[in-house]
């Protein structure tokens, strides 16, 4: 296309204007299937605005900002030379969709519509313009190469060589289901990007308050508000009550009790009020999405970074437990009622322990989580006796089979507990892990978990907790597909499992009936090694099952 000189120096100022240009040059599909040209939306517009080098975003699904992102990529590409970006997905297939909507934004620069404007008409012919400048582009599966020099790279990580673009795209899912993976996307993708470049690394996020991605997240909630410099996150969060579409229009909200006190919660806590379209938006929404409601639409930063993992084996329990308010709750031991210490043991590696009370109302106190690594058994004796002097005084101590295994010392667990004073109760092997699974699932069912289980184990000189009990049943999920895709029947073995192993320890005790409903007290007539004469369950117990 041969253009005036007037024609040319109107056009150079035009293209030399970024946001105009993403406003104006490029097709996308949207939502109903039909190509529209791209026009920044309130997030989109946002992002933009305030585009740092190291962009950090937790959003709610579907607020384009990875269509934003691809665009913006392909802008940089096609007028800056020599630029080399990079995609990095959580699985190569999402990657190449990333860069296939980077093909159709270029193929599409001259789409003409239908019944096309006047502004239409001149739009195309500055796109028809562009790809006749950009002639002999290639936009493949995994790269695109532009005649300029400019270059982009699609997968799931890459390593090597100076990009001076990033985004990666899901790595709070990676983060939970490929930890690894996650790692070497940090380390090697990251680490490619140049001091002046610019990273977006956006998510939905998974895994509780540990992880990669967690400790990503808070790294750059911590930074809000205070200078940064390149190489600092700038945290993003965008909550699906500020995107419009999320309404129902002429909708209204059923009243249901457990929304009701949710957004009762938002006003109170948060100074957030909803209208009667979008608490009609959320209700309809939360029937399809369930307990991954506030990961996928998250409110508040706060509420994203407690979702349960995908796959969770107690998730639909936690998530419950969350609806009720059971699951971070603030209440007082009962000083009547024995309190029991289980164990998940380990020398060299974890120990977990809970400190559970049974209730007379059938429910299970759950009053404290410890959890830590590498330490000696009188270290955790310690930690016994500063509960001892906030709770009571422990019963019994619960302990798995292995109990009766010796130490470094030559000493056995259960006789050093009861050395130290503490009544010890060991629990036989159970054969089938599926089988305390289910019966840690129906305990679960019954609990009260004191806010007290959510928070991490920190020692001194650590930067960083151990997992908080809470959030080890929250992502406690099945091991994955071993080699050549054999599925695996049988819990994931991994720093969330040790915490589970003592829950189920105990929910293994409780079925063997050595804690009884109504007492909380093993029966006087049950001695080590004698069935008991409940039939597996405790005296009561059958009600929890109801």
């Amino acid at each position: 296309m041969e253009l005036t000189p007037e024609q040319y120096a109107t056009l150079k100022i035009l293209l030399s204007n970024r946001e105009w240009r993403l406003n104006h040059l490029y097709h996308v599909v949207n939502k109903d299937g039909k190509i529209v040209r791209f026009s920044l939306n309130w997030a989109q517009r946002q992002i933009h605005s305030g585009l740092h080098h190291y962009n950090n975003v937790l959003k709610a699904r579907q607020l384009g900002i990875s269509t934003y992102t691809a665009l913006l990529i392909l802008d940089m590409c096609m007028f800056t030379p020599n630029y080399t970006a990079g995609i990095v997905d959580r699985t190569g297939p999402e990657s190449k969709k990333k860069l296939a909507k980077i093909k159709f934004a270029f193929d599409h620069l001259d789409h003409l519509p239908q019944t096309p404007t006047e502004e239409d008409r001149e739009l195309a012919l500055i796109g028809a313009w562009l790809k006749e400048e950009m002639k002999g582009c290639y936009i493949g599966a995994t790269e695109a190469k532009f005649p300029n020099g400019s270059t982009i790279y699609a997968g799931t990580s890459l390593r090597g060589g100076t990009h001076q673009f990033i985004h990666v795209s899901e790595l709070g899912s990676v983060a939970v289901h490929n930890p690894s993976k996650a790692e070497e996307t940090i380390t090697g993708t990251l680490n490619s990007i140049d001091q002046t470049g610019v990273v977006i690394l956006e998510s939905t996020h998974e895994g509780g308050q540990y992880g990669l991605n967690y400790r990503l997240v808070t790294e750059a909630m911590d930074l809000v508000g205070k200078p940064l410099t390149p190489l600092d996150p700038k945290f993003w969060f965008f909550s699906w009550v500020e995107q419009p579409e999320y309404r129902i229009k002429g909708g209204k909200f059923s009243g249901a009790p457990e929304l009701a006190k949710y957004f009762h919660s938002l006003e109170t806590d948060y100074a957030i009020t909803l209208d009667e379209e979008q608490k009609a938006w959320y209700e309809s929404k939360s029937r399809t999405q369930g307990y991954k409601m506030r990961q996928e639409y998250p409110t508040v930063p706060d509420e994203a970074l407690n979702p349960i993992a995908s796959g969770a084996i107690y998730g639909s329990q936690i998530n419950r437990l969350r609806e009720l308010g059971r699951l971070t709750a603030e209440y007082e031991p009962d000083p009547y009622r024995p309190i029991y210490a289980v164990f998940d043991k380990g020398m060299a590696d974890f120990t977990s322990i809970w400190w559970i009370q049974p209730r007379p109302d059938g429910l299970f106190s759950f009053l404290d989580n410890y959890t830590a690594n590498g330490l000696p058994l009188d270290h955790y004796i310690a930690e016994l006796r500063k509960r001892d002097a906030l709770f009571g005084r422990v019963k019994d101590v619960i302990l798995p089979h292995d109990g009766v295994n010796r130490d470094y010392n030559g000493v056995k667990y259960y006789e050093k507990l009861e050395q130290a004073g503490y009544s010890t109760i060991l629990v036989k092997r159970t054969s089938d892990v599926w089988s305390s699974i289910d019966s840690t699932r129906t305990l679960l069912r019954h609990a009260v978990i004191h806010a007290r289980c959510s928070q991490k184990t920190t020692l001194p000189n650590m930067k960083e907790g151990y997992i908080s009990g809470v959030d080890a049943l929250a992502n406690y999920k099945m091991a994955p597909p071993g080699k050549n895709g054999v599925t695996r029947n049988e819990p994931l073995h991994d720093i969330c499992s040790h915490a589970c192993d003592s829950l189920r320890t105990f929910g293994d005790a409780w079925a063997a009936g050595y804690i009884a409903k109504e007492t909380g007290w093993k029966s006087d007539d049950d001695d080590e090694g004698v069935h008991s004469p409940y039939s597996g369950l405790a005296r009561g117990a059958e009600s929890l099952y109801l």
